[in-house]
């Protein structure tokens, strides 16, 4: 949403010590801090004006990659798909995989909470942090959790740093859970609806025959046409779009019998070229109008029909296409706005994230509130959680952030 970075200065920290020379000055002259990755924020969590910018891309060493603990140890600079092959080369796997991994680095997905395609079978990055070495306000070192796959000592602080958003400290070491490569075999289902409706209902009777997918995504009509048009993607159009399944080979049957129309993929390597495009959706968007705006919500399964209707309605109320993508098979879905200006952009986007309120679902999946949502997180907690909840969240950045100085003006 064009939202401008202007920072007093910009460090380049090397080292942990480096971090922590730097906090601690902040610290004492009271000036904003904002932690950088790799500048793929949508939501606004980087922006910044008079603040210190550190920028941590030259921490990027992979420090350690356990075999038998089943874990990786790495600085947050470090290039999130690089990591992804260095660990596979090992047999091992290290599941979510936003469609940015070629550009991010670990510290903004963990400080995002990012998600991806494997989430609807792995969960997000919340579920593969161990532990995290962080730097709070106050220029202080904690180490939070431990590289164990149970541990029960205290609360779960590595929770609260995951999604965080740079709020409550920087992250200069990260121990993230990897599992082996599965070697079952498995096909990759295209499925070409009739309607947009039926990609709704299609993941219901998926959940309803227990059929855990690694991947379930959808790409509807105009998306389709979009990646045809500006990048070739010789995707087959159909009037509901496109959901791709992968599944165990033993699963195949049971997923194309929701379907009429659709053909399996049992090269792994073919099925990867399909997933790939998905992954380039806002390019292509980009060229069809003046301003995209990628969301990102959230719904029940069970209320992705209600949404999907709900999205189409908002259309028709505008005048303006909002294609979806989405990661259907967990209920993540990304409208993409399409407008000629900001302002009007921004208020069909106020619209959609409401579409997953009212409907018990979240303003964000994997994309943070940072400050675009900051308004809407209030409205969605005090729905659905109640206002307290927020007051709790308040004081907890409060007790470890006094000052404000860390990211401030992010999420509340």
């Amino acid at each position: 949403m064009g939202y401008k970075i202007k920072p007093l200065i910009v460090f380049y920290p090397k080292s942990e010590e480096d971090v922590v020379r730097i906090v601690k000055f902040a610290y004492t002259n009271k000036i904003p801090v904002v932690p950088f990755g790799k500048g793929t924020s949508v939501t606004g969590a980087l922006y910044c004006e008079n603040c210190i910018l550190v920028d941590l891309s030259k921490m990027n060493k992979i420090l350690e990659i356990n075999e038998v603990d089943w874990y990786v140890r790495v600085q947050p600079g470090v290039n999130l798909g690089e990591l992804e092959k260095e660990v596979e080369k090992r047999g091992f796997l290290l599941p979510p995989d936003p469609a940015s991994s070629f550009l991010c680095s670990v510290g903004g997905a963990i400080a995002t909470g990012a998600g991806g395609m494997r989430c609807v079978k792995y969960g997000s990055f919340k579920e593969w942090v161990l532990s995290l070495r962080v730097v709070l306000p106050n220029a202080h070192v904690v180490k939070v959790g431990e590289a164990l796959k149970k541990n029960r000592a205290g609360y779960n602080l590595v929770e609260l740093f995951v999604g965080s958003e740079g709020t409550l400290g920087i992250v200069t070491e990260a121990w993230l859970k990897i599992i082996p490569q599965d070697d079952e075999r498995y096909v990759t289902i295209l499925a070409y609806l009739q309607s947009v409706e039926e990609a709704g209902e299609a993941m219901i009777q998926l959940r309803k025959e227990r059929v855990l997918p690694e991947i379930a995504e959808y790409i509807d009509e105009a998306v389709v046409n979009a990646l045809n048009k500006h990048l070739d993607a010789k995707l087959k159009e159909s009037e509901g779009g496109l959901i791709i399944i992968t599944v165990k080979e033993r699963e195949a049957k049971r997923v194309q019998k929701l379907f009429k129309n659709f053909e399996v993929i049992e090269e792994r390597e073919k099925a990867n070229e399909v997933i790939s495009k998905r992954a380039l959706t806002a390019i292509a968007l980009k060229e069809e109008a003046n301003v995209l705006l990628a969301e990102d919500i959230v719904v029940p399964v069970s209320k992705l029909p209600d949404a999907i209707r709900l999205l189409r309605d908002l259309e028709q109320k505008y005048k303006r296409k909002i294609p979806v993508v989405a990661h259907i098979g967990d209920g993540n879905l990304h409208p993409n706005i399409l407008s000629d200006t900001r302002e009007e952009a921004q208020e069909i986007f106020e619209e959609v994230a409401r579409i997953a309120i009212n409907l018990g679902g979240s303003v964000s999946g994997e994309h943070g509130i940072g400050v675009q949502k900051a308004s809407l997180l209030h409205e969605q907690i005090a729905k659905s959680n109640g206002e307290e909840l927020l007051i709790i969240m308040k004081e907890i950045k409060k007790v470890i952030d006094p000052h404000d100085i860390m990211n401030p003006g992010k999420i509340f």
